[in-house]
């Protein structure tokens, strides 16, 4: 039998789980590539707006606080979302928060970014020592708001002053200059957002950039929040699941059904029958398992009853000869008196099978209206080995006094029998051993001998009418192979069951499983 490590409701949920890796690995792989040179595409767009929002809550930080306090906020900020941030402006100069090391991709990204500082820096000679002059009007405004003012909300044109403080601050909706640059390998991610002017900052000093530095391209959940997107997959899985669990179970539970009738079939309990509620191709599975378990009762019962039928009809002509031997033995001479024990030698062997025949359709048939009943198994045991006259010696017992079983005594007391008799038949000299255990409701009995076993190819017939090991059907190694079988056929009457192995270094192990009482 195979072995089963996942049911079929498993398996199916399983197969949904790597569906969801797979997707999950390809969203990674996707959200890599689109964040490969920046804040390019539809991902990109989802972290440049969070990124509008962080320089937006930071602008209104730092213009709430004093200037003073400016590095102690960007230390708390960097502590608490663990990251490094840091305030600066263009060309790279500290002004507040973490000493952030801009790479000189950041710093020419930065220039490309803010070409005013360039035209200042070429003004000054190189030199930034000197205050160099503001920059055009036009430039300024369009790095700062962008194209994106709305109608009419356009910054005023005064000859130096540059957007007022308040206007910034207004519900006006500012686009902030934002990028994202993966620098060395692995890649550290150099994140600016260009911020308005703060209070008590002169734009002669150059433009502000909040600079966020980290090693996840999420920042830690900061740009990027993975961790509601993975609750929302298990949260889909588990409400798949309960979605599924009507159908998936309703099969599941018919799949299981019609197993297990079918293991009770194999095991010879015909009476089982599926629920046939079903109006899909389980359905008529169901239907048709059931049909098939009737059939085989009927085909098994009605071999039975014409074994029985057969045997039954042959106890008269069997008995009228046995009678009319013994007539003829007082007239005959003494040589005719040898030819004549062998017919009735071989008249005995005919009437050992018909006998056979006879127990082995009762066993099942005329037997199985009879009423289980309390049985205590050691009385039963010392019963039935005085009646096989297995000599003492030759019989270890190895059973509690307590133990109590539930069976048909007469069937249980055939059964016994007949396996003590198989063991003195094939192992004349060895000793047998009959033990007993509790094993949770059932009981284990098992009778063990120190004979030659039997082949492992045949184990699985021993039990099966008419088979013999013995090919050559010879009387002096078995009877009519009907022994075992007929013990099976009582303790399956019982509502047990028994099974053979070979024993370690030779020998034979019949078990028997019955129900306590």
């Amino acid at each position: 039998m195979p072995r089963r490590f996942f049911n079929l409701y498993a398996r199916i949920l399983f197969w949904l789980l790597i569906n969801v890796v797979v997707l999950g690995a390809g969203f990674w792989i996707v959200l890599q590539w689109q964040f490969r040179e920046g804040l390019q595409g539809a991902l990109g767009g989802i972290v440049g707006d969070r990124l509008q929002t962080i320089g937006r809550e930071i602008h209104a930080v730092l213009s709430a606080s004093k200037r003073t306090d400016w590095d102690s906020l960007l230390k708390d900020f960097s502590q608490r979302h663990h990251i490094q941030a840091a305030l600066i402006t263009v060309p790279s100069r500290h002004v507040a928060g973490m000493k952030v090391e801009t790479p000189a991709q950041v710093d020419q990204l930065l220039m490309d970014m803010h070409p005013e500082m360039s035209r200042r820096a070429s003004h000054n000679g190189g030199a930034n020592d000197a205050p160099p002059p503001p920059p055009p009007r036009g430039d300024f405004e369009a790095l700062l708001f962008g194209d994106d003012f709305p109608p009419g909300r356009r910054p005023p044109h005064g000859p130096d002053d540059g957007p007022r403080f308040d206007e910034l601050n207004s519900n006006m909706p500012v686009k902030l200059g934002t990028f994202m640059l993966p620098v060395g390998s692995p890649p550290l991610y150099y994140t600016g957002i260009r911020l308005p002017m703060l209070p008590d900052w002169n734009r002669r000093d150059g433009p502000l950039i909040f600079m966020i530095v980290t090693d996840r391209i999420t920042g830690g959940g900061l740009f990027f929040d993975i961790k509601p997107w993975l609750w929302g997959i298990f949260g889909a899985m588990a409400l798949s699941a309960l979605l599924w669990l009507p159908f998936v179970g309703g099969i599941t539970g018919s799949i299981r059904a019609n197993m297990q009738a079918t293991e009770q079939i194999a095991k010879g309990e015909f009476n089982v029958r599926v629920p046939e509620n079903r109006g899909d191709e389980l359905g008529r599975l169901s239907h048709a398992v059931n049909q098939m378990a009737v059939q085989i009762d009927g085909i098994v019962r009605g071999q039975k009853r014409f074994l029985g039928d057969i045997a039954h009809e042959l106890c008269s002509p069997i008995a009228r000869m046995e009678m009319s031997l013994g007539i003829l033995e007082d007239k005959l001479t003494d040589s005719d008196a040898i030819r004549l024990a062998d017919v009735r030698e071989e008249l005995r062997q005919i009437s050992l099978l018909v006998n056979e025949l006879l127990s082995f359709s009762k066993s099942s048939l005329g037997q199985a209206a009879k009423p289980s009943e309390d049985v205590v198994l050691l009385s039963l045991i010392d019963e039935v080995a005085g009646t096989e006259a297995i000599p003492p010696q030759h019989l270890r017992l190895n059973l509690p006094r307590d133990l109590i079983v539930r069976a048909v005594p007469d069937l249980l007391r055939r059964s016994v029998g007949n396996i003590l008799r198989n063991a003195r038949l094939h192992a004349p000299e060895s000793d047998i051993e009959i033990s007993a255990k509790r094993r949770g409701d059932r009981i284990l009995l098992t009778i063990a001998d120190q004979g030659p076993g039997v082949p492992d190819d045949s184990l699985p017939r021993l039990f099966d009418p008419f088979y013999r090991v013995d090919t050559s059907r010879d009387r002096q190694t078995g009877g009519t192979g009907l022994g075992l079988a007929i013990v099976k056929t009582c303790i399956d009457t019982c509502g047990g069951t028994v099974t053979a192995r070979n024993r370690e270094p030779h020998g034979l192990i019949i078990e028997i499983e019955l129900p306590r009482a």
